[in-house]
């Protein structure tokens, strides 16, 4: 996590200290502890507004407060007291937890409800129907295209256990198991994802069929082992996870962008909004199951 922050960290010191420093360049305590809520507003201040100091009739359309937030962390992640709270009349604390930065950036959402902000990049959920959809041009493609079949696969398990496309392809063969109480289904363990630390963060997952082949997630697995000569030579199930990855998003990108994939309403889509549709999905039936 740290090479994600550290560069957060040289560009608001080289800000606040009109200092430009090298990546290698490690901080002192006294540097750090030289940091104060001012320092952090104003350089946040800087990348929503564009001005250290904005006034009034400024709105922060150069950044979102999500940005915002990410260097919050950031920067917190480097404190020399990074769970004390600011104090301000003595001032000593982690800067970054100040009653100033946290109501900068909650005025920044403010401006983002009434439309006024920095527009957002963020991914909507794909819709069920558009996802059906999309399994639809994809499997158009079995014939012209090998990579379709990998593709194919990817998506139905991915949508199956509500995981990220780059987690996908860590799938390896030792993640899969034969279920010896239910013979006609697989047991599956991600071992991959960014939010699992210890062994109990990956359970067994069951994975069923489905008497839609669109969705059977084992036939179009079987369907991809069958079909590409190479699977077994490496122990990731879709080959290399870097070749993987680029192949299903270059291919999920060509899919969306086709004049035959019929989107339901606005927003922008991406590979995330895979995920987000999955667990959206999953959310809604759950309510439907409850009612």
């Amino acid at each position: 996590m740290t090479s994600r922050y550290k560069p957060e960290l040289m560009r608001f010191m080289a800000f606040t200290n009109g200092v430009a420093y090298s990546s290698d360049y490690v901080f002192t305590m006294s540097e750090l502890l030289n940091i104060t809520p001012e320092h952090v507003c104003r350089w946040m201040n800087q990348q929503a507004y564009g001005d250290p100091e904005p006034d009034e009739s400024m709105k922060p359309i150069h950044r979102r407060s999500s940005t915002l937030e990410f260097a919050k962390k950031a920067i917190s992640s480097f404190m020399t007291r990074i769970n004390t709270t600011w104090d301000p009349v003595n001032k000593r604390g982690n800067p970054t937890r100040s009653d100033a930065v946290n109501k900068l950036i909650k005025k920044v959402k403010k401006f983002e409800v009434r439309r006024e902000g920095a527009e957002s990049k963020a991914r909507r959920a794909v819709e069920f129907a558009e996802f059906l959809n999309l399994l639809l041009l994809v499997r158009a493609r079995w014939k012209s295209d090998d990579s379709s079949y990998l593709v194919s696969s990817v998506l139905k398990l991915q949508w199956h256990i509500c995981a990220r496309i780059d987690d996908m392809m860590k799938l390896q063969f030792a993640n899969l198991s034969p279920n010896t109480q239910y013979p006609s289904t697989l047991l599956l363990q991600m071992r991959w994802s960014k939010n699992i630390h210890e062994e109990r963060d990956a359970p067994e997952q069951i994975i069923i069929d489905s008497l839609d082949p669109k969705m059977c997630v084992l036939l179009n697995l079987a369907v991809f082992i069958e079909s590409t000569s190479s699977v077994m030579s490496s122990e990731f199930v879709y080959g290399n996870p870097k070749d993987g990855d680029h192949v299903v998003r270059r291919f999920l990108t060509s899919m969306v962008k086709n004049d035959s994939f019929k989107k339901l309403k606005t927003g922008k889509l991406g590979t995330h909004s895979l995920r987000k549709g999955a667990a959206t999905n999953v959310y809604r039936s759950r309510g439907a199951v409850l009612l």
